[in-house]
């Protein structure tokens, strides 16, 4: 990878939701300000890649020292070049800035229209940020721009540095129009304001510092899976081998934990039942879901456990990656990392740091055993941070995410959920 460095943040949002206005009103108070951006887009379809009035020649007029384009029929880059100055080669309006162009004829993943885009940068020039508009499937952070009320709904995709309503957009995509509001030349100051991040990584990035992740997935945590419940109210079922949507509960799982940890741990019952995932019996034998979390710390060492609850068939990667993001953000000041929801939280949907373990230990001494104890028995006394509803709900229906096989109704609607959903929608 070429200059992997430059951070990179997404664009995400529905059709019409307003993401080219915000690129380009990003594009132009970033570079008032010194940094270098370079502009990438993905689309459907395109009828010309540089035209003018086309949302790549926005970002260009706005100040892109890059523009970028894929799409299913081929990827286009261009270095937006200064115009000339000789009275003779002075550009009219509407024609094409001079530009070093690379064209492939296939689309590109985002990773190699990255390099592409950075390896076209003019000769000198440092880029400092990469704005890529669109990628939803990717777990690079974003930016992500909900729709106006009643229009369409789109989940985000991977882990969200902020949200924001655009209140005012320009008809049929055009340029911005009107006096600047929240939804126009505004808002990329109230960005700036409330999310400092963007305006720090430059300096990061010119004195070799890497202040955000590139991606954040999870080589710093280890997955723990909890698979020792009785399921009791199954008839003594074992919920890891039941099947949703036509697989095992533990492909189900795995498949989606092995893709965003380097550490897959399965404590209770097992097999592991996975590609590279590791099997672990529990310390204390029938203590509960704070006897699994107590195997998993004790096993991880010193790195932080992302604890699942092992009958969760519709964990979502973006999500997850979504929570890893935010603890990244929260600069280690927490010590459990869960979602709430309604009057719920999530304790086996959660992130557990390294100081639980010492507290755990500390409270089975008192206690004289786990057993039978509730795992927000443990939160006394630590640093509990919450994942709000709304954030939450960029990702899907809480009651799917966190859908638990614990009874034959619950397994029914599982599998009615899995047979409606188009395929990868209840795990993206």
């Amino acid at each position: 990878m070429t200059l992997r460095a430059t951070p990179v943040v997404l664009v995400t949002g529905p059709k019409d939701s307003g993401k080219t206005t915000l690129v380009t009103e990003l594009i132009r108070h970033l570079g008032r300000a010194g940094l270098i951006v370079l502009a990438l887009k993905r689309a459907t379809e395109v009828a010309g890649v540089d035209e003018p009035g086309t949302d790549t020649a926005r970002f260009a007029a706005a100040g892109a020292a890059v523009i970028g384009l894929t799409w299913p029929g081929g990827t286009y880059v261009a270095a937006v070049l200064p115009k000339p100055t000789a009275p003779e080669a002075v550009i009219e309006p509407g024609e094409r800035p001079p530009a070093r162009v690379r064209r492939l004829a296939r689309p590109s993943a985002l990773e190699e229209l990255v390099d592409l885009a950075l390896e076209t940068a003019p000769l000198g020039e440092r880029p400092g940020l990469v704005i890529a508009e669109g990628f939803s499937d990717t777990p690079y952070p974003r930016l992500h721009v909900l729709p106006c009320a009643g229009g369409a709904w789109r989940a985000a995709g991977g882990p969200v540095l902020s949200t924001w309503r655009l209140t005012a957009r320009a008809p049929s995509g055009g340029p911005p129009t009107g006096s600047p509001s929240p939804g126009t030349a505004g808002l990329a100051r109230l960005i700036e304001a409330r999310l400092p991040l963007l305006a720090g990584w430059a300096g990061a990035v010119g004195s070799g510092r890497r202040s955000v992740p590139i991606r954040q997935d999870g080589p710093a945590v280890v997955a723990a899976v909890l698979t020792g419940g009785q399921g009791r109210r199954l008839g003594g079922a074992d919920k890891w081998r039941l099947e949703v949507g036509g697989l095992p509960q533990s492909r189900r799982c795995l498949g989606v934990l092995e893709e965003v940890f380097d550490r897959v741990l399965v404590v209770g019952r097992g097999p592991a039942g996975g590609d590279r995932a590791e099997a672990l019996a529990d310390i204390v034998p029938g203590a509960g879901p704070l006897g699994g979390i107590l195997t998993a710390l004790t096993a991880a060492g010193s790195r932080a456990v992302f604890v699942f609850a092992g009958d969760m068939p519709f964990l979502s990667r973006a999500f997850i990656r979504h929570m890893l993001f935010q603890a990244w953000l929260s600069q280690g000041d927490f010590d459990v990392l869960l979602p709430r929801w309604g009057s719920y939280v999530e304790p086996l949907h959660a992130l557990y740091a390294p100081p639980v373990l010492g507290h755990l230990q500390g409270l089975i001494a008192r206690w004289g055993g786990p057993a039978g104890r509730r795992i927000t028995e443990l939160y006394d006394g630590l640093r509990v941070r919450e994942v709000p509803e709304s954030d939450i709900r960029l990702f899907g229906d809480p009651e799917i995410l966190f859908l638990n096989l614990n009874t034959p109704g619950d397994l029914t609607r599982a599998r009615a959920v899995a047979r409606a959903a188009p395929p990868g929608a209840t795990s993206r």
